[in-house]
């Protein structure tokens, strides 16, 4: 994804200024000394800020941008912060010892300090978006909250569930995934004054990169190594959490019955690990990574199509979101199994 960011110079300065406000608004004074180490740690795991992008990108269309550009900055750094608490607290769900590559806040400093760790950050947007008096922008964080636990809650109620469907992982994956993503085109569109047409298809493009962000974790959890991804492979399966190729291979009559046996089998006895390596030589041979795959392409496809009527209006700023769904689609080695 650097390649990316770099291609999309116009942006440069205002992702510095992202970046500066995420320090900003995470900045602890010295008595909190403790916090302060946390909340670094968590600063240097950070990611590549693809939803402060989005954002910068959607609201580029407005006629409003350039005044509004240090408004819609501050608000990208409190998009990035929301995302980046929920990884805390999904990491202390998911007792991850390891975020890209590096030892989870749970890890380093205990569960209970990374639930409040999580809590504080969230804390800080709730502050700022009040010290800023973005009401209508609160409005809309506060409902992509509860959309994201809402995604979690109903994951956990599937948890276990071999017979668990596409549409219900759907509906789970729009809210731990989708929905941020929606929120940061709509916050970029309507902070620079874009029309809501515009609007309309800026949050259609972030709801499809949101479902292919998820899709393309699902695929690399069979087709890497956790030495390159740097996180545990198929520990989802391991948890009681099935991805989509485990869901698609589940309905197969030649392996479903055997994964379901796979799955209900004690992954803390001796051989488990043999059972997860058959698990995944099922999932690969029932084309549950081919499905997958191609419900990515299916949503690269609907996002393309909104791209393209977009680049009618802004052709360098419709290429900039057409960069964002080529990324997803063939970073990483998506498309080779190891």
């Amino acid at each position: 994804m650097e390649n990316l960011l770099l291609d999309i110079k116009d942006l440069s300065e205002e992702l510095l200024l992202v970046d500066n406000y995420i320090n900003e608004f995470l900045h602890t004074s010295g008595e909190m000394e403790e916090v302060e180490t946390i909340l670094n740690c968590v600063n240097s795991t950070r990611g590549k800020m693809i939803r402060p992008l989005l954002l910068l990108l959607a609201a580029r269309f407005g006629p409003d941008y350039e005044a509004e550009k240090q408004r819609l900055c501050k608000m990208g750094a409190l998009v990035e912060i929301v995302h980046m608490a929920s990884l805390v607290h999904d990491d202390i769900i998911d007792d991850s010892p390891l975020r890209r590559g590096r030892p989870t806040i749970q890890q380093q400093f205990g569960k209970d300090m990374a639930v409040y760790a999580g809590d504080f950050m969230t804390s800080r947007v709730l502050r700022h978006l009040s010290a800023e008096q973005m009401n209508r922008e609160g409005i809309i964080i506060g409902w992509t909250v509860e959309k994201m636990c809402r995604g979690e809650l109903g994951q956990m109620s599937c948890r276990w569930n071999t017979e668990t469907s596409v549409e219900e992982y759907l509906r789970n994956i729009f809210g731990k995934s989708a929905a941020l993503f929606v929120a940061a085109a709509q916050l970029g569109g309507e902070g620079s004054g874009t029309s809501q047409n515009i609007v309309g298809s800026l949050t259609a493009i972030g709801e499809h990169l949101g479902y292919m962000f998820q899709m393309r974790d699902d695929l690399l959890d069979f087709i890497s190594a956790e030495s390159k991804e740097g996180k545990p492979v198929h520990k989802d399966f391991a948890d009681g959490i099935y991805t989509l190729p485990v869901l698609y291979a589940f309905t197969q009559p030649s392996c479903g019955q055997r994964l379901r046996e796979i799955a209900r089998s004690d992954s803390t006895a001796s051989g488990y690990g043999e059972l997860l390596r058959e698990m995944r030589q099922i999932v690969l041979q029932s084309g549950g990574i081919d499905f997958c795959r191609q419900q990515m392409e299916n949503h690269a496809a609907l996002a393309g199509r909104q791209v393209a009527a977009l680049m009618e209006q802004e052709m360098r700023l419709g290429l900039g979101l057409g960069r964002l769904i080529e990324e997803l689609l063939f970073h990483s080695d998506t498309y080779q199994v190891l």
